[in-house]
């Protein structure tokens, strides 16, 4: 956790401002599509269009607050750092300026599309690798050399080889690259119940579940663990995010486990895997139950009723294992 955390960088000055306008941006554009804004405009406005600009807007904080290295400056930003936050914000910007254009002449391979698409797969594969590490990096990595270099491959990997410029083209610009399903899901579904469960919260919703856990569990042996974990499965009902989770729930949960004598390596793990829960808890489940449903063509709500039987098994299992290590350590 303290790795992760130090990868972030604190910014202040116009590094700061420039951060939360883009985040600001990035909600309001969120918040326009999910109400179906763009329908009442009087020009058509494309889907990819605002694929670009979600792409845009979010990539480019990234590169503000998400430090390089270790070693990178803490708080100012270094010029690089300015650099992938500009080119972010001008790939995303293209897209959205001139996809209608694009649209009709999407394999014409221009100069301007190919500097903007390996542009774009560098800057991609540094958020990927600053966010998620070198690995997740990597996979992406092979995949691209994949399609160079699958034609050299025997058997059943064979595949016909594409030239780099038709390589950068695709993955820019095709909705079966970047602006594919998981961005599509992540912009246009996922964000919808994200303010959806932000507005629950606002209006005082967390903290009533979590009231509500401590009043029903807070009086039986371990009542602090089992309050957390009927508190986490409640709020995972309406966040879907483990980092939210424990943010709300771990802040009220784990010093009340810790005060009735838990070890602090205990509470944490108590939440931690009582938060992690909410990810499978219908009916706002995790960034992967939208995309199992895009991509099976099936409803979300037959994706959430599937998971409801195995969240619930999580959290009883949860909860009986709670109450065993209560009765054991007394």
């Amino acid at each position: 956790m303290t790795e992760i955390i130090a990868r972030f960088r604190q910014v202040d000055g116009a590094a700061r401002v420039i951060e939360r306008a883009l985040l600001v941006l990035l909600a309001v554009a969120g918040s326009l599509w999910a109400t179906q804004v763009h329908h009442y405009l009087p020009f058509a406005f494309f889907n990819e269009q605002y694929l670009g600009l979600f792409l845009g807007l979010g990539l480019a904080p990234v590169f503000l607050v998400v430090r390089a290295s270790p070693r990178a400056p803490l708080p100012r930003v270094p010029w690089y750092d300015w650099l992938g936050c500009a080119g972010a914000l001008v790939v995303g910007g293209y897209v959205t300026v001139f996809y209608p254009s694009i649209a009709y002449s999407l394999g014409a391979l221009s100069w301007d599309r190919l500097l903007l698409g390996g542009l774009t797969i560098v800057l991609v594969l540094e958020a990927v690798r600053r966010l998620a590490g070198w690995a997740l990096m990597w996979i992406a990595v092979g995949c691209i050399l994949y399609a160079k270099f699958a034609w050299l491959l025997p058997g059943v990997l064979y595949a016909k080889g594409s030239s780099w410029e038709r390589i950068a083209v695709y993955l820019y610009l095709d909705t079966n690259g970047i602006l594919g399903v998981p961005l599509a899901v992540t912009a246009t579904i996922v964000v919808a119940y994200i303010f959806f469960g932000q507005a629950l919260s606002t209006v005082g919703g967390d903290k009533f579940l979590t009231d509500l856990a401590m009043a029903a569990m807070g009086r039986y042996r371990g009542g602090p663990a089992k309050m957390a974990v009927v508190s986490s499965s409640l709020y995972g009902m309406v966040s879907g995010s483990a980092v939210a989770n424990v943010v709300v729930d771990g802040a009220i949960t784990i010093p009340m486990m810790k005060r009735s004598g838990y070890p602090a390596h205990l509470a944490a793990a108590i939440e931690a895997v009582a938060s992690n829960g909410g990810q499978i808890m219908p009916p706002v489940m995790g960034a992967a139950a939208f995309l199992i449903a895009e991509y099976l063509s099936i409803p979300y709500g037959e994706v959430a009723l599937a998971a409801l039987i195995p969240a619930c098994l999580y959290y009883l299992a949860l909860f009986v294992q709670v109450d065993l290590e209560a009765a054991k350590n007394g």
